[in-house]
């Protein structure tokens, strides 16, 4: 079975991401793997942390800190990805985002990557670096982007 890698983080973009994962995950018969990743700096476990779906985001508080927001997230992936019968589990781990997207799935040995892109300022890009540009330069396999504004 194939597997596709779904990077999510916290910003409105990650809904149209969840949507076209959906989209592809059912055309192409693949399980998912829901990926968020936190900052090194701000995290408090060295080990990743594993989210298998079934369980309502809604029963859970309202998340304080980067790595809880970041749970918050996967599940919020992960409940659409059930109600649509699809196979999927989800994964926080700590480091560079383009860096660990790339290193996952590998890992996994993912037929695809998609992710989302947030439309950054020139000024913005230069500062702090498109983690979609350099997961496409990294990838192992295609990478989709949804380049859909909000």
């Amino acid at each position: 079975m194939k597997t596709l890698l779904i990077a999510v983080d916290n910003t409105p973009v990650a809904e149209k991401v969840i949507a076209l994962t959906i989209e592809e995950a059912q055309a192409h018969k693949a399980s998912v793997v829901v990926l968020c990743c936190v900052d090194p700096a701000y995290s408090s476990c060295n080990q990743p942390i594993e989210i298998d779906a079934g369980e309502d985001p809604v029963d859970f508080t309202v998340a304080q800190d980067e790595q809880n927001t970041a749970e918050m997230v996967v599940r919020h992936a992960l409940a659409p990805l059930l109600r649509a019968g699809i196979d999927a589990r989800g994964i926080i781990l700590a480091g560079d985002a383009a860096e660990t997207i790339v290193a996952q799935s590998q890992q996994l040995n993912a037929s695809m990557i998609i992710m989302g892109r947030r439309h950054l300022s020139a000024f913005n890009r230069l500062l702090k670096g498109s983690v979609s540009a350099a997961v496409i330069e990294r990838a192992h396999c295609p990478v989709l982007i949804d380049v859909r504004k909000e």
